[in-house]
């Protein structure tokens, strides 16, 4: 599982020593997990009451920290809260249904496994993030927002992206190629999503949009209607 790290950061120190924690009960939660499914157990009853245990930790930080954060974005007058808040309502109550297989020990670690994956990838990697954003600047719904590199870190987490075929993208760097694996591809071109340079924080663009031999200034001048067509969006 992946470490919190301030990528994570939604700029309050409260809610992200918070994150922080999750984070660490998570990991300890998927560790617990893939000892099970590995048949890496010598006293399986101890085991499943010390993952029992860790799995009601979560659930119960969780729900203090939620109702925490939910305080925070309706202080700041968040746009997004009540489809963040259903999001919240989702994962605890995931979370709670686990319960219901305390008796098998090797499907409750798979789910277990799925559950973490999940709320570490999709809640407070990716749906945090907007309150990061909307603090700091205005919210483009179609953005990413990690660099490349740790957007590529985030999805090795449910993908094997190491033999997949890149693809490549430009953006107002000279000379720079960016490598995207085809995960990523995929959900940037079906869904239309967007990703920036880290160096020029200009939008990505799939370099099949060019044609290489045409000059700098004709590409340039494609680079920048395609930029301000998905910036207007």
């Amino acid at each position: 599982m992946i470490k919190w790290d301030k990528n994570f950061s939604i700029k309050n120190l409260q809610l992200d020593k918070q994150h922080e924690l999750i984070f660490d009960i998570a990991d300890i939660a998927h560790d617990l997990a893939k000892k099970i499914q590995n048949n890496n157990i010598n006293k399986p009853e101890e085991l499943k009451e010390e993952l029992k245990k860790v799995l009601l930790k979560l659930f119960q930080y969780a729900k203090v920290h939620f109702k925490e954060e939910e305080k925070f974005m309706e202080n700041i007058d968040f746009p997004l809260i009540e489809e963040h808040k259903y999001s919240h309502r989702v994962l605890l109550e995931r979370a709670k249904n686990l319960l219901n297989y305390s008796n098998d020990i090797f499907k409750l670690s798979e789910e277990l496994s799925i559950l973490t994956k999940d709320w570490v990838f999709e809640h407070f990697a990716n749906e945090d993030l907007w309150l990061s954003n909307f603090t700091s600047k205005a919210i483009h719904l179609k953005e990413i927002n990690y660099t490349l590199e740790h957007y590529i870190k985030l999805k090795s987490i449910k993908f094997d992206l190491s033999g997949e075929k890149n693809y490549d993208y430009i953006c107002n760097c000279p000379l720079r190629i960016h490598k995207v694996p085809e995960t990523i591809h995929q959900e940037l071109v079906s869904r239309e999503n967007i990703l920036r340079c880290e160096t020029c924080e200009q939008i990505l663009i799939h370099l099949d949009k060019f044609d290489p031999k045409e000059n700098f200034e004709i590409l340039n001048q494609k680079f920048e209607s395609i930029k301000e067509q998905l910036d207007y969006e």
